[in-house]
């Protein structure tokens, strides 16, 4: 049995047919299941080429011996039934997913494919790339002067004040070009279209404002021009007072900015699901950028040798490039530290990267975060506080520096500093990478609110990380539940089989407090785990 199809593994192929199955589309489908189930395990075993309807129709679908396909065509109708819903699935639900797996047409041999590096599959989205080249996937935003549909006049210096607001928020957030038209009211007359020709903007974020007897209404919209949809809409009521109008803008406007600007943002959540569909070949230093973004909120082995090569090509194409460097980098930082295979120079190699980076743009977020990073692994601890102290000093405004900062400084032993960080990243924010809640379990855990950790650990869920099931073990034990532990503890070793081993080394490269370390272990022995 071969460990890997291409650049899929097993192990990624099987959890996506379970994946599938579990959806709520093929959850009352039973028999579309074992069909699939069937076919992926014939396949894997090498015998994909020897499956056939007769086969499948004894196999699966319960019938006698005399079948024969070709008088029956139950098998070509079930087929034919599983491809559309797998199909309809990959639209849909799994339009993220890392292996896509289809049914060719004429057999029943199941083919594998890396989901984030196919083309775009939608023919509007082709139509969009063909027609606007790579400007469709620029992160670029257009506010649109906010209406006064109060019926007074006055608040018109308001409704332009937010806009104004609005666009300073979002300025801060260094990947988005953005570019303000609350004095050009013309804008309010032209269509996506023509937003598009005459700003080259692919978002748009719309609004109004509105009074009911003491309160202030604001509603906002963003638009895609190229899509011709809305991606998204919100209203906030707020009572109104003269002396708090500046608050309120401040405050909406915050709100607003952190939700659809940054790297997991709205905007760059849309780009990136767009980017991971196209090839390799097409991905320019933006676009593997995108990728980068995408692999921290979805770690896993697979997405990460993806990103490690999008990153490497982007690097040739552009290689003083002090971002991307910062990228490889933390990608170089993360082999290390998750004791991914061949990660030998791992850490020699991330210092080096992120020096380079800090020499070449020494004022970007990622790249001072990167610093952060390196001191963080490197256990330069004196350096470390300097770097950190920096980067707060910025005043930070992408929610996921802004995490990791808070991340590395909590498990550094500076949880009264890092751990509101880290909570103003998981409270306010989308999309924000899982890896969070892995410091909140740790926090938790710490303070033997073992229930509180144990429900962090849950919410840590990202397949093929020995972390989440070793954090869950320790939970469980600790709460005595040895049952529930020993099924983490079989995923845990089925993920690292040399974990008792190296546990202490594995654990510290992210736990800096030894009390802490020792207190894992005693959680893990709890609940059988021994350790030489």
């Amino acid at each position: 049995m071969n460990s890997f199809i291409g650049t899929i593994s097993e192990k990624s192929i099987i959890e996506q047919v379970e994946k599938i199955c579990n959806n709520s589309d093929f959850k009352s489908k039973e028999l579309l299941c074992r069909f699939l189930r069937f076919i992926v395990t014939e396949s894997l075993a090498g015998r994909g080429d020897e499956i056939k309807g007769y086969t499948i129709g004894v196999e699966v679908l319960g019938k006698d011996k005399d079948f024969d396909p070709d008088q029956d065509s139950l098998v070509r109708i079930h087929a034919g039934r599983l491809r559309r819903l797998l199909k309809m699935y990959y639209l849909e639900n799994g339009t993220d997913d890392f292996v896509r797996i289809e049914i060719p047409k004429g057999g029943y041999k199941p083919e594998f494919k890396n989901n984030n590096l196919e083309e775009f599959q939608l023919d509007k989205n082709d139509r969009f790339k063909k027609e606007f080249g790579d400007s469709a996937l620029e992160p670029t935003i257009t506010i649109l002067p906010f209406k006064n549909l109060t019926g007074d006049p006055a608040k018109d210096y308001f409704a332009h004040g937010f806009s104004e607001e609005l666009s300073i928020e979002l300025t801060k957030y260094e990947d988005l070009k953005v570019i303000n038209c609350w004095n050009r009211p013309e804008s309010n007359q032209l269509n996506n279209s023509d937003m598009y020709a005459k700003y080259k903007t692919r978002f748009l974020v719309d609004g109004s404002v509105l009074k009911k007897e003491q309160q202030i209404k604001i509603h906002v919209k963003l638009l895609d021009t190229l899509k011709g949809n809305q991606i998204w809409a919100e209203s906030y009521l707020r009572d109104l007072e003269v002396e708090n109008l500046f608050q309120i803008e401040e405050e909406i406007s915050d709100s607003i900015a952190k939700t659809i600007g940054g790297e997991i943002g709205l905007i760059f959540e849309l780009l990136t699901k767009e980017a991971n569909r196209l090839k390799p070949k097409e991905l320019d230093v933006f676009k593997a950028t995108l990728h980068f973004y995408y692999y921290e909120a979805h770690q896993s082995t697979e997405l990460a040798g993806i990103t490690f090569r999008v990153l490497n090509q982007a690097l040739s194409i552009e290689p003083d490039s002090g971002i991307v460097k910062a990228m490889l980098a933390t990608m170089y930082g993360t082999f290390y530290a998750l004791d991914f295979p061949h990660n030998d120079g791992a850490l020699d190699k991330m210092a080096e990267l992120a020096d380079q980076a800090l020499a070449l743009d020494p004022k970007h977020q990622l790249v001072k975060i990167t610093q952060v990073f390196k001191c963080f692994l490197l256990d330069q601890k004196t350096q470390f506080d300097k770097e950190a102290n920096d980067c707060l000093s910025m005043n930070l405004h992408s929610p996921a520096r802004l995490g990791a900062l808070g991340f590395y400084i909590s498990l550094y032993g500076g949880w009264e500093t890092g751990k509101p960080i880290l909570d103003k990243a998981l409270n306010k924010n989308i999309g924000y990478p899982l890896f969070f809640h892995g410091a909140t379990c740790l926090y938790y855990y710490r303070i033997h609110e073992y229930k509180r950790a144990m429900d962090e650990a849950y919410k840590y869920d990202i397949p093929g990380l020995f972390w989440a099931p070793m954090l869950r073990a320790a939970c469980l034990g600790q709460l005595d539940r040895l049952n529930e532990a020993k099924e983490q503890l079989l995923q845990l070793y089925s993920l690292k089989p040399d974990f008792e081993t190296k546990a202490e080394y594995l654990i510290s490269r992210f736990v800096k407090e030894d009390e802490l370390v020792k207190h894992l272990i005693e959680g893990l022995e709890k609940c059988g785990m021994q350790f030489p």
